[in-house]
């Protein structure tokens, strides 16, 4: 049995069929969560959906338990009937996994399946012999990160989700936005809710940064504008609470921009966003050669150094990043 994508699982569930054992592993919470939630409230009906603990319900601690003692609480009678439901969570740890082989088996009807057991992990240690036995005998779910060209619709579901309507520059914030996670996305559109039910809408501008200005100043940088660009600086440069964001919001565009300038000079198509990203960052690749991108990665990397680690001006340093751009267009 091949690994199962979050809605195959979901669907099954819909059917009615569940599986004894199911290993969701990966970085991304958020799907782990939401998948949890779901198997949850099939195994326990109303308990889980009234979000009350159940005594048909145990969470153990993988780096606590061996298999043994998982597959003993698995095979525990139920107060009063009904199917055993558990939650192993930090699964990777677990002691002696390849005991967990007795929990195996194919999905069924809820009544035919004694125990449901959740296994959450890290990850899925391929080399180990039970990682093979569960991708053919149990519902193996990854939940790894997002991909970069994956940001967008996910954007969109979490604001719909919370019944936001975003601007196209409030979307591309959020879409680059680093570290990258579903809970630091969902974060942000609760600070954006809660300003919209207060009226603070222009606290939240600052409190995300101000996308709208940073925005701004991403055109003119990329567009080599140095006069615009020195402007917008000189307004965000000595908050640390907007200019650190933007640093890092400045270094996810210049990476793609070096795939944007590659795929100019050799042709290809390395490339992979939205048509509306793709499309802003190939009219700036028009403005710079991959050369000139390379040594502008390297002028960030002294910037983020400079600015956390030494006393030196802020707005000097970024200036010094903006001129540094013009003279490089001039040569």
């Amino acid at each position: 049995m091949p690994e199962l994508e979050a809605k195959a699982v979901q669907k099954e569930l819909e059917q009615g069929l569940v599986w004894p054992v199911y290993w969701i592993y990966g970085a991304e919470r958020m799907k782990s969560r939401e998948l949890l939630k779901r198997i949850r409230k099939k195994v326990l009906g109303e308990a889980a959906s009234e979000g009350t603990a159940s005594w048909n319900e145990e969470f153990l601690d993988g780096s606590e338990v061996n298999s043994a003692a998982v597959v003993d609480s698995a095979q525990s009678l139920t107060l009063g009937g009904g199917t055993r439901f558990l939650v192993i969570r930090d699964a990777h740890a677990i002691k002696d996994a390849d005991g967990l082989e007795a929990l195996l088996g194919p999905p069924g009807k809820l009544e035919e399946i004694p125990a449901v057991c959740v296994f959450l992990s890290k990850d899925l240690d391929r080399r180990r012999k039970v990682s093979k036995r569960l991708i053919e005998g149990a519902a193996v779910v990854a939940c790894e990160d997002i991909r970069e060209d994956e940001r967008g619709p996910w954007v969109q579901y979490l604001a719909k989700r919370r019944g936001l309507a975003l601007t196209e520059e409030r979307q591309n914030y959020l879409r680059c936005l680093e570290p990258w996670s579903l809970d630091g996305i969902d974060q942000e559109l609760e600070k954006w809710e809660l300003a919209t039910m207060s009226g603070d809408v222009e606290g939240l501008l600052g409190q995300l940064g101000d996308s709208r200005g940073a925005d701004d100043f991403l055109q003119a940088f990329f567009a080599r504008q140095k006069g615009v660009a020195l402007d917008l600086a000189a307004h965000f440069a000595d908050r640390p609470d907007e200019s650190l964001p933007l640093l890092g919001l400045l270094a996810w565009n210049v990476r793609h921009l070096a795939l944007a300038a590659s795929d100019r000079e050799k042709g290809t198509r390395a490339l992979k966003l939205s048509p509306f990203m793709a499309e802003r960052f190939n009219r700036w690749a028009k403005e710079w050669t991959l050369a000139e991108v390379t040594q502008l990665q390297a002028e960030l990397a002294e910037l983020d150094f400079s600015i956390k680690q030494t006393p030196r001006l802020p707005k000097g340093l970024w200036a010094t990043l903006i001129l540094r751009a013009q003279r490089a267009t001039s040569a």
